[in-house]
């Protein structure tokens, strides 16, 4: 996961491999590289929902492979604003996520307290170091976590007691369980013998350091500050950024974390996709549709169409049709269970080796339209052909695809790995291998 996670530049802390392992219990979360990407499936506000890192906008593919795991009610969590923007081939429905935007910090900005906009974090640090001469930063070790225990206990008596709080507990104890599988870095603050503060977290990205933790006697007064002035003093370098994390829409959090100046204030969104259309079987029923289409677009008789569509005994079961969210029809899809000299009776003497190669296999052939304008030249025909592909490979060979040379779509069923095997002078017929 981490090989895709540190690499991506996304400075989410939702993407903190740390984090997914200590909230494991409360979200159910389960994990998968998909297509380049690592996917988070997890329950939230009791239903399925995803998060989705990578380098990348989230592709079609991707999106499509989700929606099918999702049973087509997809809700994605965590997708920045350019991500969103990218999905454009899906219906999506979107809300930014205020109180979970990443408040994102240069780290030479929190350990300098450089400039007047910081000058109060420096008086509150300034005065620690004037009360407490003697104080003692230390490297968050194994042999200190007792130390961390007690002091949390301290922080965790002054706040009323909640599920969400003990789940903050366990969450520590898995993260000190696996301190060092996780790579965790952390640092502590101790006066005459004691902790007063500790801080820890992971790298999310290989520039980017997310703190996880950070607790501290309130009793003594400029404790918060100094740890987290002290940690990014002492951060390896490699860290140009301190992701401190979301204020959860807690006006004093988010006062204090606005006082520190973010470099960064990563915008969240809640994302809800469908596709823009449904794929359905058509039935003999909805022949008329076919028939139409031809007479309409291609100027065909319509009592040869009719005869056509009749005695090629159409294989309906197979047959898929689009309907749009309107319920438009916007595309079809027709298998047709018929002999290629059917379609050209030309082949049988100008190629009767080929055609009894092909006649030896089973094969079905395919005619699609894309009814609605707009669709044309997208995926539409793909995404109606793999709604039955398992299907057609159990049943067929290949499938056989003829195209009037007037029409574009030669272009497009190459792409997908069709292959001419024979011309004549209306169309070019090709074999698609399953």
């Amino acid at each position: 996961m981490q090989a895709i996670t540190l690499n991506s530049r996304r400075r989410n802390c939702n993407y903190t491999f740390a984090n997914l392992l200590g909230w494991q219990f409360w979200y159910k979360t389960e994990v998968c590289v998909l297509q380049g990407a690592v996917v988070l499936r997890y329950i939230y506000e009791g239903e399925r929902a995803y998060t989705v890192c990578t380098a990348h906008n989230l592709t079609e593919e991707l999106v499509k492979a989700l929606l099918a795991d999702s049973g087509e009610k997809l809700t994605v969590y965590a997708l920045e604003d350019s991500q969103v923007s990218a999905l454009s081939s899906f219906k999506v429905e979107s809300e930014p996520m205020p109180d979970l935007f990443d408040y994102i910090y240069r780290r030479s900005d929190l350990a300098l307290l450089q400039g007047g906009h910081l000058q109060a974090k420096r008086n509150h640090v300034n005065r620690f170091k004037t009360d407490n001469p003697g104080f003692e930063y230390r490297p968050l070790t194994p042999e200190l976590f007792d130390e961390c225990r007690r002091l949390t206990g301290i922080w965790q008596e002054e706040k009323d007691a909640s599920e969400t709080i003990s789940a903050e507990i366990q969450v520590m104890e898995t993260i000190f369980s696996h301190w060092d599988a996780l790579g965790m870095i952390g640092g502590s603050i101790w006066v005459n013998g004691h902790m007063v503060a500790f801080s820890y977290g992971a790298a999310v990205t290989n520039d980017t350091f997310d703190i996880c933790v950070e607790k501290a006697d309130r009793n003594i007064e400029g404790a918060f500050a100094i740890i987290n002035q002290q940690f990014a003093e002492h951060l390896p370098e490699q860290f140009i950024y301190v992701n401190r994390e979301e204020d959860m829409g807690l006006p004093g959090l988010r006062k204090a974390k606005l006082s520190y100046h973010p470099e960064i204030l990563l915008s969240f969104n809640v994302v809800h996709i469908s596709m823009p259309y449904a794929l359905h079987r058509m039935t003999p029923a909805d022949a008329p549709l076919t028939i139409e289409w031809m007479v309409r677009e291609y100027g065909f008789d319509r009592a040869e169409v009719e005869t056509w569509v009749r005695d090629l005994h159409f294989n309906w079961p197979l047959s898929v049709k689009a309907v749009d969210d309107e319920g438009k029809i916007i595309g079809l899809l027709n298998m047709s269970d018929y002999r290629i000299e059917e379609e050209t009776e030309q082949i049988l003497t100008d190629a009767p080796e080929l055609l009894a190669s092909l006649n030896a296999q089973r094969y079905t052939a395919v005619f699609s339209f894309i009814v609605a304008p707009e669709y044309r030249g997208t995926r539409l025909n793909y995404d109606m052909l793999m709604s039955i592909m398992p299907e057609l490979k159990s049943r067929y060979d290949f499938l056989f695809i003829p195209v009037m040379h007037r029409l574009k779509t030669h272009a497009y069923w190459q792409r997908w790995g069709a292959t001419e095997f024979y011309r004549d002078s209306t169309s070019v017929f090709y074999k698609l291998d399953l």
